[in-house]
C-alpha cells in the first residue's frame, strides 16, 4: 500500500455571506482552521458552513438588532478587545459558525459505517460532535458577554 492521503480541492468556492452585518466565513480558511481534508467536497463544506451560519446567526439575532439600533453598521464596529489584529467578537463568530459545522459534519459522517466497529467510532464521534456544539455554546456565550452556565436551584 502506498498510503494515498486525501488533499483538499485546488479551487475552494468563494466566501459564504448572509449580508453585510457579519463577516463572510472562507471555506479555504474553514477547512484549515477545521482540518478538514479533501474527503469532504467542497460542496458538503459549502453547506455545512451556510447551515452554520444560519444557526448562529438566528442566535445572535436580538443581539445584532441591539447593535444596529445603537448605530454599528457591522460586527467589527463593536467595540470589542483586538486579537491577533482582529476583533474579538469576530473571533468568536468565527469560532461559533467554525464549531456547529464541524459538529454537523461529524454528525453525517456516522451515517457511513454501520458495522459494530463502526458503531463503536461512531459513539466516540457522537461525543466529539458534542464537544464541537459545547464550543459553539461557549463562543456565542462569549460573544453576547453571557456567563457559559446556566444554573437554577432546584
Amino acid at each position: 500500500m502506498t498510503g494515498f492521503v486525501a488533499t483538499a480541492p485546488t479551487h475552494e468556492p468563494d466566501p459564504i455571506t448572509a449580508g453585510d452585518w457579519f463577516p463572510s466565513i472562507d471555506p479555504k480558511d474553514a477547512r484549515a482552521v477545521m482540518r478538514i481534508d479533501g474527503s469532504v467536497t467542497k460542496e458538503r463544506l459549502v453547506e455545512c458552513l451556510a447551515v452554520a451560519i444560519s444557526s448562529v446567526e438566528d442566535e445572535l439575532d436580538a443581539w445584532q438588532q441591539q447593535q444596529q439600533a445603537l448605530g454599528r453598521a457591522s460586527l467589527k464596529d463593536v467595540p470589542s478587545k483586538v486579537i491577533a489584529g482582529e476583533s474579538r467578537l469576530v473571533l468568536l463568530y468565527r469560532r461559533a459558525v467554525y464549531a456547529t459545522a464541524q459538529a454537523e459534519l461529524v454528525e453525517r459522517y456516522r451515517e457511513l459505517d454501520a458495522t459494530e466497529a463502526g458503531q463503536r467510532r461512531a459513539d466516540v464521534l457522537q461525543s466529539t460532535a458534542d464537544d464541537h456544539r459545547r464550543l459553539a455554546r461557549y463562543a456565542i456565550r462569549d460573544l453576547l458577554g453571557r456567563p457559559r452556565a446556566t444554573v437554577e436551584l432546584l
